[in-house]
């Protein structure tokens, strides 16, 4: 963090560790740098906002950082898929409350409010169409699944990402968990919401329309290109990202398919979804957060992975989460904390 504060001439630097803060307070005392020990230090000497926020903190860790940035900046782009699952309605009334302007960062999410042009979201869409890789068994038989071992889970065809999200998408969860941003972002039913198996990731979204229109958004694999789209996006200051040549193999060989059933069991949770925004879906992601953890640790097996994951949102005392809606970070903190401890419990 001290190395990339010198490199791009950072001003204000805000470092939550008391001791790591007090240790470098003194280090970097000649350095024209502010520092700062929380938020609320600098939102005392600092009263006007950032004009651009990329906030990319992983995981419900970031939920309640989230809540506290989105009052200090202008634009938000956000790339934490568990705070956009977890807790929309407490980041809907911040933006509103903030008059914040939202970009959604994932490729696909990224895509779709491309193509919508920032139009009213839900009224102008038949179906939205969300690109699946396949990910690295996509052409393996089901038979052979129950030999997967955890480095071959971590060979992702097209994406170099992090172990957790890369093991996501060999499951296809990575998707299911798109589906229900998608839901929450674009305020759309999950019956318009599909997922579409493209396995040279080149297409990132569809969206067919009620007057009979169909678009479709294609770049290249990087997340450099929605990340520069969200930062230049109608900026004064405007910049050329530089790309290649369209790849005409890729368009003439797009290979839409649905994506199979059997191979990618972790569609079934699409059905166990309630259509309003729920503490269920907290349930969901820190089962399946806990789950890949232990796969990533070798105590389970691949194939268990969606197995104990169906099994544990389907247990009676979660399913009541359904009729609940999120009203703090702590609510959902603590019950993905519960989720964690009955999985260390729950049997294969």
């Amino acid at each position: 963090l001290i190395k990339q504060s010198k490199i791009f001439d950072v001003k204000n630097l805000i470092i939550h560790d008391y001791e790591k803060f007090k240790f470098y307070e003194k280090i970097l005392k000649k350095r024209k740098l502010n520092l700062f020990n929380s938020f609320s230090d600098y939102k005392k000497k600092n009263k006007n906002k950032f004009d651009y926020t990329m906030f990319s903190i992983s995981g419900l860790d970031g939920l309640s950082t989230l809540l506290n940035i989105i009052s200090c900046t202008k634009d938000i782009a956000i790339a934490n898929k568990e705070a956009i699952i977890c807790g929309w309605n407490l980041i809907k009334k911040k933006l509103l409350k903030n008059k914040t302007k939202f970009y959604p960062v994932d490729s696909e999410h990224f895509s779709i409010w491309s193509l919508l042009d920032d139009k009213k979201y839900s009224s102008n869409i038949e179906k939205i169409y969300i690109t699946a890789s396949g990910g690295p068994f996509l052409n393996l038989k089901k038979k052979e699944f129950k030999k997967i071992k955890l480095e071959d889970a971590l060979k992702h065809p097209n994406w170099k990402m992090g172990k957790k999200i890369t093991i996501d998408s060999s499951t296809l969860m990575n998707k299911i968990f798109e589906v229900i941003e998608a839901r929450n972002i674009f305020d759309i039913s999950y019956k318009k919401i599909k997922i579409l198996v493209h396995p040279k990731s080149y297409v990132h979204a569809i969206v067919k329309f009620n007057n009979g229109l169909i678009k479709m958004l294609i770049h290249e694999t990087s997340m450099e290109v929605p990340i520069f789209n969200t930062i230049y996006n109608e900026k004064k200051i405007k910049r050329n990202y530089i790309s290649n040549e369209i790849n005409i193999n890729k368009l003439n060989n797009l290979n839409f398919s649905n994506a199979d059933c059997t191979k990618f069991p972790s569609q079934k949770v699409l059905s166990l979804l309630p259509n309003n925004h729920s503490l269920f879906e907290t349930v969901l992601v820190a089962a399946n957060d806990k789950l890949v953890d232990l796969f990533l640790k070798k105590k389970i097996s691949y194939n268990d992975i969606i197995k104990l994951l169906l099994k544990t949102i389907k247990l009676k005392e979660f399913q009541k989460y359904k009729k609940k809606s999120p009203n703090s970070v702590e609510q959902i903190v603590n019950l993905s904390k519960y989720v964690h401890l009955k999985l260390t419990s729950l049997s294969v």
